[in-house]
């Protein structure tokens, strides 16, 4: 898994970056809802990598090389056995800064709604779902099935009724455009990614060019007067200084991106399905053809190698009466190159050498890949001459009159 997410690291930091780079560039050009839009382009990316990979994988799964296997034991290279350890502990590092992330996140969510629960009710025409705190926290607005808008103490003074109609329609506008879904996705990936500090300023740039497209929308199709007071409205939120800043809650004002925003009120670009599309076009195509080399060599690269086999006892009966058969074998293997799940498949003659087929196969082990092979066949034959199957087959030689079994 560790190695997984450290692949698509790299190329998911330069797709951040060269977005991060042309941000400015592209909100003056293309306007803040195509620049949103083009956000999308991480979850594509992601999306479209995660299947090549599956892909690249199942179309190996459960096969393995065919050949005779001497028995002897290989003993685990010292590199190897570090490699491992190492494999072992950064794994466990990721898993627990995601555990905090994710925590932390969910603190935050309760906090959001203990905080909203508090606030006094208030009517709002056409809208139940509004309360005003008892003190300057908000306008922001929260809520994961329904609309949450919590507003300042003085917010009935501070704001005139048209700036008031504004910012309630700015707030519903990131709930009718699935602003707040979106971004519990965001945080997700960056809950994922959170050892990749550019993941962290990618969010924050995403956030800022969310507020402009949402400013967008909303003054679309206003007049001058009403886009002149949403600008002193935004003017005025940079006085008020917010007690608290949940991360799954939307701000009416930003203090880093409040001028751009007033900048952009004077300007209006059109959404372009073209630029949209183009450009997903594009994320797809650069993604499969960077996975192109996994894809050509997976047959070769997929399949785990064994690294320790340990030989099957050889049952003194069995060797007494000189019945010789075979056991297939189904098991997995876990990304560390560990057997599990062994099952038997079919066995010649039944019950005689299942016992000792599986006890030695879950001694195995196998190279480690950093993903999971369900569904491995193996073939142990304990006979001295060998016909031509399309299995991997191990030959079990006896051990007749050691009487050490």
């Amino acid at each position: 898994m560790i190695n997984t997410l450290l692949e698509t690291s790299l190329p998911l930091s330069v797709l951040l970056a060269a977005l991060l780079l042309i941000q400015r560039t592209l909100v003056s050009q293309l306007g803040a809802v195509n620049l949103y839009a083009l956000w999308l382009a991480v979850p594509v990316f992601l999306l479209v990598k995660l299947a090549a990979a599956v892909a690249s994988h199942s179309g190996f799964q459960g096969t393995i090389d065919y050949f005779t296997v001497s028995l002897p034991a290989i003993t685990v290279p010292e590199q190897l056995n570090g490699w491992l350890q190492s494999s072992f502990w950064l794994t466990s590092i990721w898993v627990t800064g995601m555990v905090v992330c994710i925590t932390a996140l969910g603190v935050s969510y309760m906090l959001s709604r203990v905080t909203f629960y508090r606030a006094t009710p208030v009517s709002i025409r056409g809208f139940s779902g509004c309360r005003q705190a008892h003190d300057q926290s908000g306008p922001w607005i929260t809520g994961f099935r329904s609309p949450k808008v919590l507003l300042p103490n003085d917010f009935f003074t501070r704001f005139d009724p048209t700036q008031q109609q504004l910012i309630l329609q700015h707030e519903l506008t990131h709930w009718r455009r699935g602003d707040l879904h979106l971004n519990y996705l965001a945080l997700g990936l960056v809950s994922i990614f959170w050892f990749n500090p550019l993941v962290w300023l990618a969010y924050r740039y995403y956030r800022q060019a969310q507020e402009l497209a949402c400013d967008a929308v909303v003054t679309r199709n206003a007049g001058k007067s009403e886009r002149i007071a949403y600008g002193y409205a935004l003017l005025s939120n940079t006085q008020q200084s917010p007690q608290f800043w949940w991360p799954l809650t939307h701000h009416y004002g930003d203090f880093n991106t409040m001028k751009q925003r007033i900048i952009q009120l004077q300007r209006q670009h059109g959404f372009s399905k073209t630029i949209l599309l183009s450009t997903m076009a594009l994320v797809v195509a650069g993604t499969l053809l960077l996975q192109q080399p996994l894809l050509a060599d997976g047959a070769k690269s997929a399949a785990p190698k064994p690294v320790m086999r340990i030989e099957p006892r050889y049952p003194i009966q069995a060797a007494q009466q000189s019945i010789d058969g075979y056991v297939q074998l189904k098991f997995d293997i876990d990304a560390h190159g560990k057997v599990s799940n062994v099952r038997v498949v079919k066995s010649s003659p039944e019950q005689v050498f299942d016992k000792e087929a599986i006890r030695a196969l879950e001694q195995w082990t196998y190279s480690a890949t950093g993903v999971t092979h369900k569904d491995q066949l193996v073939q142990l034959e304990f006979a001295l001459d060998l016909e031509q199957y399309d299995l991997e087959r191990v030959k079990v030689t006896p051990s007749v009159g050691k009487g050490s079994h």
